[in-house]
């Protein structure tokens, strides 16, 4: 009797033993794929991703792949899961702005398969995600891919699967920015008069005199004067949501420090030629600001947008400088002096920036 009971235990032993055996070999088998770092990966202009949530029935793997000499069909996964792997690629790949509406992604679809294809291993991805905001679903993207190879496909499967995620990230972000509700830039901009103690703000009330001509004069160029003046612009900008607020200052200055004048040309006939150079700056801020105005700013670009209107006013500003030296040869032509003088003036002054 005892005997017996032996004989059973031993039985029972093994089998728990090649049981345990069985369990390790399947654990050794399996494929762990790592999402590695992409410094380039797209970054959502209007929403961050707060977590990542796996959707799936089956979310022991990802699938199966051949692996090895034998080409043995093995099971596949991502590094610590899916959710935990896609959401650590993404945080290791780009700088989430947390100003901005926060989302979750959910991961719907994510399954991959191997087949033979002209004498060669095919894997084939099938993938899903879905954007929650408030617990409510907003949109599902579904798509598919697949690489082919001879050998090992872990490295092409982990390409692909980044492929997608970048591909749905910056998918939804266009749906996010067209899709109802206010979106979008709202800009003001203003004409202030404010600014260093080195600079004359523009005012249509004060006049520029000779003593405001500081600097030292350039005995080799041929002008009697020299009118250095120029836009300056300051900018906040405030985002909620979708949405920002950009409030523009913009500054019209003559820096008394760098504008000169030599003792022989210190006469009305030149101090009215260079306060049309001044005057020609303000015209030219107050065409800028009319840009800026109706300028449709896109939220992924406005300030690179914005400079680049301040920096187009200054090289439209310095061709209308040049042409006016050219036309009055530096204001030594009365009639063409007074020709410009009542055409700019005429124009600014029916602006109302001033």
């Amino acid at each position: 009797m005892n005997i017996q009971n032996n004989i059973v235990i031993n039985r029972f032993l093994q089998t728990i033993l090649l049981l345990t055996c069985v369990l390790q070999l399947s654990a050794q088998e399996a494929r762990i794929i790592k999402l590695k770092p992409n410094k380039k990966l797209y970054t959502p202009h209007n929403y961050y991703i707060t977590t990542i949530v796996d959707d799936r029935e089956e979310k022991d793997n990802i699938g199966t792949m051949r692996a090895g000499i034998a080409n043995k069909v093995v099971p596949i996964n991502l590094d610590g899961g899916a959710a935990k792997a896609i959401e650590t690629f993404i945080n290791n790949s780009i700088q989430q702005n947390t100003q901005l509406d926060g989302l979750e992604m959910h991961i719907t679809q994510l399954r991959i398969s191997e087949k033979n294809v002209d004498m060669r291993q095919q894997a084939d991805l099938a993938y899903g995600v879905a954007f929650y905001q408030n617990g409510n679903k907003l949109v599902e993207y579904t798509g598919s891919g697949y690489v082919q190879t001879g050998f090992d496909a872990s490295a092409y499967i982990e390409k692909l699967i980044k492929s997608n995620i970048e591909r749905g990230l910056q998918d939804f972000d266009k749906w996010y920015t067209k899709s109802e509700g206010s979106a979008g830039v709202i800009a003001s901009v203003k004409i202030v008069p404010a600014g260093d103690k080195g600079a004359i703000y523009y005012n249509k009330n004060r006049k520029l005199t000779l003593n405001d001509f500081e600097g030292e004069p350039d005995e080799l160029s041929k002008g009697a004067a020299a009118t250095y003046s120029g836009i300056a612009m300051k900018y906040s900008h405030e985002r909620k949501g979708r949405t920002v607020k950009l409030d523009i200052s913009l500054n019209v200055y003559f820096d008394k420090q760098h504008s000169w004048c030599k003792p022989n040309g210190r006469s009305a006939k030149t101090l009215n030629h260079e306060q049309l150079h001044f005057d020609i700056t303000a015209l030219n801020a107050c065409r800028l600001a009319d840009k800026i105005r109706n300028y449709s700013f896109t939220i992924e670009n406005y300030q690179t947008e914005l400079e680049n209107l301040l920096r187009d006013a200054d090289k439209e500003g310095a061709v209308l400088q040049n042409n006016y030296d050219k036309e009055t040869v530096h204001g030594t032509k009365p009639t063409e002096q007074k020709a410009w003088d009542d055409d700019i003036r005429t124009t600014l002054g029916n602006t109302d920036c001033y």
